[in-house]
């Protein structure tokens, strides 16, 4: 999960200034959290505590209310998220990567990908998107190689994984948007020889830079099992104290690094 929210803070820094190459200065004075983050610690709060999605949801984005939500999704929360609330965005998948690590089994992790999308983005495009990313970082935890993986996702999801992040890279110079985050997180994984290249290489692709960086980031942990500590220690110190415990007690519970690394 660490993966997921280092992935959005080093991405928000080139959300509107696309950076289009992987030689780019990793941290700035602007780099933060945003919606991406709180989202994924909220998704964390109930997988760790037992707490209601939605309430716990509700509970994140009450505690910071300016991450950069949408401003809709935000009025839903402000008034107790009554009703149902249904997004075409791709918010899903990127709070989702918790699921992925604390599964047991793999239709664990895809069944409560789709509760939980379910609540905001209850259409399939979304609850597919979610799946996949949830049961990628799920096999890349569990020791499966990145050729299972990619054979695995591509069956299921029908996506075309042959799709490298310079082509990610062009369609979205072409058409300036996505169907999902979640093909071009998976090529900039499968791409990287660590996590931290896992990184550039999202951010490299252009678009919604911190979305995608957050779920490959998430797959890069995953998979690697180890994050350098200097990253670590710089993208830590955006968070608040509540943040931080939250991150610590999940990965106690749920990730070991590779302390071999």
């Amino acid at each position: 999960m660490k993966g997921a929210i280092i992935g959005d803070i080093i991405g928000s820094a080139f959300i509107k200034e696309n950076m289009l190459t992987t030689d780019f200065q990793l941290f700035k004075p602007i780099s933060e959290f945003t919606d991406d983050t709180i989202l994924t610690l909220a998704t964390a709060d109930s997988v760790l505590n037992g707490k209601d999605y939605k309430a716990s949801l509700v509970e994140w984005v009450t505690k910071f209310p300016d991450a950069g939500y949408n401003p809709k999704f935000f009025e839903w929360v402000k008034d107790g998220a009554k009703g149902t609330y249904l997004s075409v965005g791709d918010g899903a998948a990127r709070r989702i990567s918790p699921i992925g690590f604390a599964a047991q089994t793999l239709e664990e992790a895809l069944t409560k990908a789709k509760e939980t999308t379910k609540i905001t983005h209850n259409i399939p495009l979304r609850i597919e998107a979610s799946q996949a990313a949830a049961a990628a970082i799920f096999m890349a935890k569990n020791g499966a190689t990145r050729k299972e993986i990619k054979a695995f996702i591509s069956v299921h999801f029908n996506y075309d994984l042959s799709l490298n992040v310079e082509y990610w890279k062009q369609e979205l110079k072409l058409n300036h948007s996505l169907a999902t985050p979640v093909p071009p997180a998976l090529a900039a994984f499968f791409e990287a020889s660590d996590f931290e290249e896992a990184i550039r290489l999202a951010i490299a692709i252009g678009g919604p830079s911190n979305t995608i960086a957050s779920i490959a980031g998430a797959l890069a942990h995953a998979f690697f099992k180890h994050i350098p500590k200097s990253i670590t220690k710089r993208a830590l110190s955006r968070l608040t104290p509540d943040m931080e415990l939250l991150i610590n007690n999940f990965e106690n519970q749920f990730m070991t690094e590779d302390a071999t690394l």
